[in-house]
């Protein structure tokens, strides 16, 4: 009989984070709700505390880095501590990863933002967007809700799931707690925001330098889908992200791969941002694309799980 000693760490690891994967899916069904909601509240109060629009650069980027280290640090403290209090280590631990992961089916959401698209309802699209993206869409267009769909399903992907589940495989739930921490307050402070733009600057660099690795990982698992269907000019078109702390390759991967544009300009709190522009030569996404891209992340999510898989055997085989 198999006792829960014999299991391998790496699976150990890998049981809990299917538990956790399917017991928040659950609830949220049930029950949708965001655990992080009174956190961007504080995060809200605090930036309007110390964020003074007539403050220097300077002195923004200053209280931007003060704002994250005394928010921060004492809530990692207390965490730390008290994981040395439980019982029942993996009840604690799994609900660090809870916290570390999700904010909803994203999926499932876009997936009716392209049918509201489709029967022309966009008034019902820009209600469901508004929950996810910081951007404004009351001026969207169709071709605008379309974009902006993909670029959301793509980034929260990468964002809330696959982030917090490799550095949790890697390195354990207090460590994917701290990256979702450090990633709520990037997103109450993002620096395509006017008012953030050097208060956010520091949480901004954090949370990019930690995605770097996990989105290089997830884009070579794709870049492997990818051979045989124009590969090397896919990868010539990547490549000059590629090294880049930013999520722009990403993006520079699923526009070509689709032939389609993204990025682009995009209004802030009613203040126009020129971001990157990927595959000018491509066509303007359609309600269909939201699904393709959605179908082809699934395949790259699917390669990604068989290779943990092989990796969980070859750690119990090696237990």
């Amino acid at each position: 009989m198999i006792t829960w000693t014999d299991v391998s760490a790496f699976n150990q690891q890998l049981l809990l984070l299917v538990i956790v994967l399917v017991t928040r899916i659950a609830i949220q069904r049930i029950a949708p709700h965001h655990p992080w909601a009174a956190f961007r509240f504080y995060c809200a109060a605090l930036a309007n505390k110390v964020n003074k629009a007539e403050n220097s650069h300077a002195q923004q980027r200053v209280a931007g880095i003060i704002a994250v280290l005394i928010t921060f640090v004492p809530i990692w403290l207390i965490v730390w501590l008290f994981e040395s209090l439980v019982a029942v280590p993996e009840l604690w631990q799994g609900l660090l990863l809870y916290l570390a992961i999700g904010c909803g089916d994203i999926f499932a959401v876009a997936k009716k933002a392209a049918k509201a698209v489709t029967a022309n309802d966009n008034y019902r699209a820009k209600q469901l967007l508004n929950h996810y993206i910081l951007r404004d869409t009351e001026q969207l267009s169709g071709l605008g809700i379309n974009k902006a769909v993909i670029e959301m399903q793509i980034l929260k992907h990468l964002q809330l799931y696959l982030v917090p589940v490799l550095l949790f495989l890697t390195f354990g739930s207090l460590v994917a707690f701290s990256y979702r921490l450090l990633h709520e307050m990037h997103y109450s402070w993002n620096i395509k925001q006017h008012r953030f733009q050097y208060f956010g600057a520091f949480t901004n660099a954090l949370s990019q330098i930690i995605q770097w690795l996990p989105n290089r990982i997830f884009l070579l698992f794709a870049l492997i889908l990818s051979v045989g269907h124009n590969f090397v000019l896919i990868w010539r078109l990547t490549l000059e992200h590629f090294f880049r702390v930013n999520n722009n390759c990403v993006l520079a991967f699923f526009a070509p791969t689709h032939n389609i544009k993204l990025g682009g300009v995009a209004m802030y709190n009613g203040t126009k941002l020129r971001r990157k522009a990927f595959n000018d030569n491509g066509r303007q996404p359609e309600p269909k694309d939201i699904i393709h891209v959605q179908r082809f992340m699934s395949r790259i999510y699917a390669l990604m799980a068989v290779t943990v898989a092989a990796i969980s055997v070859t750690s119990q085989l090696l237990q």
